[in-house]
């Protein structure tokens, strides 16, 4: 008796191979697949869950499902060696009408793609009171720490197909006819206003710049980009930085509308709004004010971009000329005419 298995012929392989009854294979077992892959697909709850508004929760044990937009999120340095310890953490706030809440998403192989904005659910077995030692807002007091590849009792969803653009898009505190408390024009936040507490400014998007990615001093790799913003009272720049910066993917200049809260700000060269951590950026709100900036900042881009047009016959008298000159360099966005090929006819009475 032999300890070693025979062999198949090479017909016979190809013919066990190739048998209908098994399906394509890409030399993986089942066992292999299944360890491979994140257990956030294969997610199930247990329990069941009690739907609520973020306003309403109360610390301690239980679990409940919520629905908000991310008005922030940043990467938590979490240095450990350990083999079976979390690659990382996301420090995100997800928003509704109601209130804000602040969730440490631990993960380890799975690669989050959160951007500001997004409409995302959340299950959750526990709701515990914000860190004492940072700097408390007044509707983010609340906090969870989940890890889904680990724990199976919590989950976060991303509504990618399911977001029609209208849910939780209510500022907190906001009535409809009255002024939104904290808020105040951009002029007015770079002159003082970012020294006071939830502060709100209401900006539109004027460009966006590209994303850089470089290193620091430190040897750690960074990523930014530099969103130029306005009002009606003047502009400044906005500096997204990590995973934030992917968030202005889906921004529109002069047309997408940013509410910014606690906003950091800098003043030395120019004027520089940034996320930190008690901020909230919230995409195109629901508010009356919102439909206005939009109409102003389209306005003004029609302003800036309008050239009175070169006629279609190519003669112009000299009075329009000088005309068109004046007019041409009243705007931002200048056209340039070549006189080669354009008939300008001198009038004699001039």
């Amino acid at each position: 008796m032999s300890f070693y298995h025979s062999e198949l012929s090479g017909n016979k392989a190809m013919e066990h191979a190739t048998t209908p009854n098994s399906p394509p294979s890409d030399g993986l077992t089942p066992a292999e697949i299944k360890s491979v892959l994140p257990v956030l697909h294969r997610w199930c709850p247990r329990v069941e869950y009690q739907d609520t508004n973020i306003g309403a929760l109360i610390p301690g044990p239980g679990c409940v499902a919520l629905t908000g937009r991310l008005v922030n999120v940043y990467h938590q340095a979490t240095p450990s060696k350990k083999p079976h310890a979390a690659k990382g953490c996301l420090k995100a706030t997800i928003k509704d009408d109601t209130g804000a809440l602040v969730v440490r998403l631990w993960y380890a192989k799975v690669d989050y793609k959160l951007r500001i904005g997004q409409l995302v659910s959340l299950w959750t077995p526990h709701i515990s009171n914000a860190e004492s030692k940072s700097v408390v807002q007044r509707n983010a007091n609340l906090a969870t720490s989940i890890f889904p590849e680990r724990d199976n009792s919590c989950y976060l969803l991303v509504q990618e197909q399911s977001d029609d653009g209208i849910i939780c898009k209510s500022p907190i505190g906001y009535k409809e006819g009255k002024h939104l408390v904290g808020l105040m024009t951009l002029k007015n936040f770079v002159d003082g206003g970012h020294e006071i507490n939830d502060g709100r400014i209401l900006v539109c998007v004027k460009s966006i710049g590209s994303r850089k990615k470089f290193t620091t001093k430190k040897g750690r790799p960074a990523e930014k980009v530099d969103i130029n913003i306005f009002d009606d009272t003047s502009e400044a720049c906005l500096t997204l930085w990590g995973i934030a910066t992917a968030s202005v993917t889906a921004w529109r200049p002069s047309h997408t509308v940013l509410l910014i809260s606690n906003a950091e700000f800098k003043g030395d060269y120019r004027p520089t709004v940034s996320l930190g951590p008690d901020t909230q950026l919230e995409v195109d709100p629901d508010m009356r004010d919102v439909s206005w900036l939009r109409g102003f900042a389209q306005q003004m881009t029609k302003r800036e971009h309008v050239n009175q047009p070169f006629p279609q016959n190519g003669r112009r008298t000299l009075p329009n000329l000088a005309f068109l000159h004046f007019k041409v360099n009243s705007v931002r966005c200048r056209s340039m005419f070549h006189l080669r090929g354009k008939d300008i006819v001198h009038n004699s009475r001039y």
